[in-house]
C-alpha cells in the first residue's frame, strides 16, 4: 500500500533498470543532492509533461502524430495536412517544404524521441 499523497505505477524492468542507472550516475556525480529515486523518477515524468505542453502552447498548430524508423509524422493545422520529416544522419528534412530549416523541422527538434531516434542511427551507422 502506497504512502498517502502518493500512488504505484507499473513500469517494465528494463526502464526501471535503465532509469536507476542513470540515477546513481547522477547521484555519483553529485547532481542530485539526496534525491530519493522515486523523487527522481517523479520529476522525470512532471518534466516530460510540461515540455509537451509547453511545446504544444509554443506551437498549437501543429502536433506530433507519430515516429517510426526515422520518420516524423506531424499534422500541421494551418496547411490542413499531414506533413513528413525524415530523419537523415544528423539532419531533418522536410519533405512538405524540401528543406532543413522549416517551421516543421523545428517543431520535430522540439521532440525529444527524435534524439533517441538520431542517436540508434547512429550508433548503427558505426558498427558499418
Amino acid at each position: 500500500m502506497p504512502k498517502e499523497g502518493y500512488s504505484v505505477v507499473t513500469i517494465t524492468v528494463e526502464a526501471h533498470q535503465k532509469a536507476h542507472s542513470f540515477y546513481l550516475r547522477q547521484v555519483k556525480s553529485g547532481k542530485l543532492d539526496g534525491k530519493s529515486f522515486s523523487r527522481y523518477v517523479n520529476d522525470l515524468i512532471m518534466d516530460r509533461i510540461e515540455a509537451d505542453e509547453a511545446l504544444s502552447r509554443v506551437a498549437p498548430f501543429m502536433q506530433k502524430v507519430g515516429l517510426q524508423d526515422s520518420s516524423i509524422l506531424l499534422r500541421d493545422n494551418k496547411l490542413g495536412r499531414m506533413v513528413e520529416v525524415q530523419i537523415k544522419g544528423k539532419e531533418l528534412i522536410c519533405f512538405q517544404c524540401q528543406k532543413n530549416d522549416c517551421v516543421h523541422v523545428g517543431f520535430s527538434y522540439a521532440i525529444p524521441e527524435v534524439y533517441r531516434v538520431m542517436r540508434i542511427q547512429k550508433s548503427r551507422r558505426e558498427k558499418i
